[in-house]
């Protein structure tokens, strides 16, 4: 780490040390999710043995999945009373933001429908085609289509 611009250091084995983690920094990321795995742990969830960034917690029939990405929180649930106060506790600790009902994660479209929801990867096939210059118009108007239905 160099030294802040301004800052005079009186000796040469002189150097700064960080009393928290700043985001940008190469550590943020990790301590971010250190800091809230523990307060799921505390919360009684559980970490999936497949997926390092899932987390699960169950009380009698209640229910929610916990899927963290960076900094992209989906919270899902089968009990409303349990998930608002899950969101409360969060927000106590994160100040966290709800951005209503997921539409899109991590270039993902999630679609409702009467038997449930479904993934759609449309978006990043459409960043795949154009990177490797293969959308043409008419195929560029047929996926369009399929985005916005």
């Amino acid at each position: 780490m160099t030294l802040p611009l301004g800052f005079k250091a009186t000796g040469s084995n002189k150097g700064c040390q960080l009393q928290k983690s700043l985001y940008g920094l190469k550590q943020a990321p990790t301590k971010w999710f250190v800091k809230l795995s523990l307060k799921l742990l505390e919360y009684n969830f559980i970490r999936s043995y497949i997926d390092y960034h899932l987390l699960t917690y169950k009380e009698g029939d209640k229910f929610m999945a916990f899927l963290v990405y960076v900094d992209d929180l989906v919270i899902r649930g089968n009990d409303i009373i349990l998930y608002a106060q899950f969101k409360a506790y969060l927000h106590a600790y994160f100040h966290i933001k709800d951005l209503g009902l997921l539409k899109y994660f991590l270039g993902i479209k999630v679609a409702r429908k009467d038997k449930g929801l479904f993934l759609c990867e449309i978006i990043i096939l459409l960043r795949l085609l154009t990177n490797v210059d293969c959308l043409g118009p008419s195929l560029l108007r047929f996926l369009w289509k399929r985005i916005i239905s």
